[in-house]
């Protein structure tokens, strides 16, 4: 099985997952490196996480096989009681507090479950991670098939749901990883500067504020933000990896 096979796959699971969760699916939104995936894949990619800066250079991250779903739920919500019966129908079993499994012909497919931080825990039906900008990502959101050709849709973030997401995650829980600056950079590169600088405006000061952060991240070719990038760049030349990094902040700076 290819990489692309095993995304494929994957994408069909978690959709088979959506249509048995019934009405409960459109309280449902995908984050994480997913995200990037099926925005590429609306724009005619594969679904494998890459940059492709205008002078020609490539650098890929590859393919996303982890889902991470976030759930706009509340303690009365009672569509959210089918959520553990559903998972287990389906042959998943937790494997981590707030991870769901299952095997897969290609491999092992894990669920993360997302909720956010206001929802009281014991008020679930099964155990999830606080999302601390949760409110943020599902203030806006845009449906997508997971299966060209066939239902169901799944729930994206806008521009400052994701980023929001990404540079927190990169500020305060994974400072040394470089995945985060690198996804930040794609989704740019992906969805254009005019879409994300339209979702900042839209936010009003909490876009301002996160296009500030983004700006001292991606602020010069030394800052984190491209030195993240060119992490993934180790086979370029040098002089190849000076340009990847002025590309990043040539892209910010046009926010």
């Amino acid at each position: 099985m290819t990489d692309e096979e095993r995304f494929d796959e994957i994408l069909g699971e978690l959709g088979e997952l959506m249509l048995d969760l019934g009405d409960l699916s459109s309280r449902v939104m995908l984050i994480g490196g997913q995200v990037l995936a099926l925005e590429s894949r609306q724009r005619g990619g594969t679904g494998v996480i890459s940059i492709e800066t205008d002078t020609g250079i490539v650098v890929e991250r590859g393919f996303s096989y982890e889902p991470d779903l976030l759930f706009d739920l509340d303690g009365a919500d009672f569509m959210a009681e089918r959520l553990p019966d559903v998972l287990k129908q389906r042959g998943y079993a937790r494997t981590r507090e707030f991870r769901w499994s299952k095997t897969l012909p290609g491999g092992q497919m894990d669920v993360d479950l997302f909720r956010p931080e206001d929802v009281e825990p014991d008020e679930l039906p099964t155990r999830m991670t606080p999302l601390p900008d949760a409110r943020v990502a599902l203030r806006r959101s845009h449906p997508v098939v997971l299966v060209e050709g066939k239902p169901p849709r799944i729930l994206l973030p806008d521009a400052v749901g994701f980023l929001t997401m990404k540079e927190r995650a990169k500020r305060e829980q994974r400072p040394d990883k470089t995945k985060d600056s690198f996804d930040m950079f794609a989704y740019v590169k992906l969805v254009g500067t005019q879409t994300v600088r339209a979702s900042l405006q839209q936010a009003g000061e909490v876009g301002q504020a996160l296009r500030d952060r983004l700006l001292s991240l991606f602020w010069n070719t030394e800052a984190p933000g491209p030195r993240d990038v060119i992490a993934y760049a180790a086979s370029l030349e040098k002089e190849e990896q000076a340009l990847l990094a002025q590309a990043a902040v040539d892209l910010f700076a046009e926010l």
